[in-house]
């Protein structure tokens, strides 16, 4: 079993940017049909604090704080560690890429596509659930039978608390 671990934080953890990585960054296998497949998952994230809503209302004690995605990285593999799409938005970063997007892997590829491996193919946010349910499609056996219900009611709260996109 995987699970995620946070970089040590230090100090005063509001306004500072902390990262969490699946399986402490090394790959989880998972079966699918015709073998296995792989998944790497780091995300960043900040804790802020808010004194009002986004409609300008004020916020109570319970509502003050809230982790803010920074930036994730996810990336599905095959079982020779070829690339078969990932999903980065990196904002921090020394890239000139800065909104969401994905990249397709070589495997995925026809040579004579449109697509090439090192496009960035704009997407909206993409939340770890979002890629758990594409992994669900690809193959992956779930553990729990209502993962659709989890997944949904994880990616309403995080709409209802997001900030942009």
């Amino acid at each position: 079993m995987s699970q995620w671990v946070c970089s040590p934080i230090k100090g005063q953890p509001v306004g500072e940017i902390h990262a969490v990585s699946l399986n402490r960054g090394d790959p989880v296998a998972f079966k699918v049909p015709d073998g296995k497949i792989y998944l790497e998952a780091s995300i960043k994230f900040s804790v802020v604090r808010r004194e009002v809503d986004i409609y300008g209302h004020p916020v109570g004690s319970s509502e003050r704080f809230k982790v803010s995605t920074r930036g994730y990285m996810y990336s599905v593999m095959s079982s020779d560690e070829e690339e078969q799409i990932a999903w980065h938005w990196h904002p921090d970063s020394a890239s000139d890429v800065k909104f969401p997007h994905a990249h397709i892997g070589t495997a995925a590829l026809n040579p004579e596509g449109l697509l090439k491996k090192k496009d960035h193919l704009r997407t909206g946010r993409m939340t770890f659930e979002s890629v758990v349910f594409n992994m669900i499609q690809w193959g992956v056996t779930p553990r729990n039978l209502n993962y659709e219900e989890i997944l949904e009611a994880n990616q309403v709260a995080f709409d209802k608390w997001k900030s942009w996109g």
